[in-house]
């Protein structure tokens, strides 16, 4: 029988969010052009069609990769949760509206994380008990640009406290916070790989730092915590960081020993990636990923097919992670 395949990172842009941004002038917005749509983010402008607007196109997508279920987020990384409080709130509770009606829609196919008015920990907090309890969301996506310090992760503690009450889910998502400026920082020169990849996986592993020395088990036993795309360059760099710490503070645990239960997937990453993840952390750490529709290819899925790592890894990738940590059932 077929080991089920769930990818847990996946976004979703309907209606809700297109109106909104739409009535903006400001960034991020949606720009009409003719019979087109454009979002228009801090970093790029990108069309608006197939599965970023048609859930027959993204369900036919999800049967061509063999995906039984997928997890749908507010839309990370484009910027409307961090707009001033007044601005987000009604946006974010339509975008979170629309996610509960997919998944009543399509009962099994799909569960859905919300967006937070991130300018206002009260309101973020009553959104997310809102999400849960009345929307039946199963938690939320949170910029990680929080997690850049212990300094910047204690704004988030009343959400992450009303997260354990809740026993939510939380995926640690590339995006900026509140008090900082939409505007993309400038390059001389190959801004796509300098933005889209350096500066993106270094900012995740600076999260992955910051949430292994912040003892997620001891305070938020019953909050569960995602970071996306393997967690930047963290599988490769703790090596380095256990032979530091090993050298110049020897009675210290390592950082390797520190992972707990934080858990990582793989979207936008390949085979070797996937291989050293799961050699350094552990498969049981580890879930499928696709970042779809930003990336609408099966490089996740050839991903699990193509990486030199054991059946049981695989399975434990491809679905085993997910339906322990979430409490799904296929």
């Amino acid at each position: 029988m077929p080991v089920p395949r769930i990818d847990t990172h996946a976004h979703y842009y309907g209606e809700a969010l297109f109106q909104a941004l739409a009535r903006r002038d400001a960034v991020p917005r949606v720009e009409l052009a003719g019979v087109d749509r454009f979002m228009v983010t801090p970093t790029s402008r990108f069309a608006l069609r197939g599965g970023f607007v048609n859930l027959a196109t993204r369900l036919a997508w999800m049967e061509r990769q063999g995906i039984d279920h997928q997890v749908i987020t507010f839309p990370g990384a484009l910027g409307p949760e961090v707009l001033p409080a007044d601005e987000a709130v009604p946006i974010v509770r339509d975008v979170n509206d629309e996610l509960a009606a997919v998944c009543a829609t399509h009962p099994g196919r799909f569960t859905a994380l919300a967006g937070l008015p991130m300018a206002s920990v009260d309101l973020a907090v009553a959104e997310l008990e809102r999400a849960c309890r009345t929307l039946g969301l199963r938690g939320a996506i949170l910029p990680s640009n929080y997690f850049s310090s212990l300094a910047t992760m204690a704004y988030l503690r009343p959400i992450l406290e009303a997260a354990d009450a809740l026993g939510a889910h939380l995926m640690v998502h590339p995006g900026q916070r509140h008090d900082e400026s939409l505007a993309p920082r400038r390059y001389d020169d190959l801004a796509m790989h300098r933005a889209s990849t350096v500066d993106l996986h270094n900012g995740l592993s600076h999260a992955v730092v910051t949430l292994i020395y912040s003892e997620l088990g001891t305070h938020y036993p019953r909050a569960s915590f995602q970071v996306v795309n393997l967690g930047g360059a963290f599988p490769m760099l703790v090596e380095r960081m256990d032979h530091v710490v090993a050298t110049r503070d020897p009675g210290a645990p390592l950082p390797s020993a520190l992972v707990g239960g934080l858990v990582f997937d793989t979207a936008s990453l390949g085979p070797r990636s996937l291989e050293m993840a799961v050699a350094v952390l552990g498969a049981e750490r580890i879930m499928l990923g696709t970042d779809y529709p930003i990336f609408d290819s099966a490089v996740a899925t050839d991903a699990l097919v193509e990486a030199h790592i054991s059946d049981a890894a695989r399975a434990a990738v491809a679905s085993g992670t997910a339906m322990r940590l979430l409490g799904l059932t296929l």
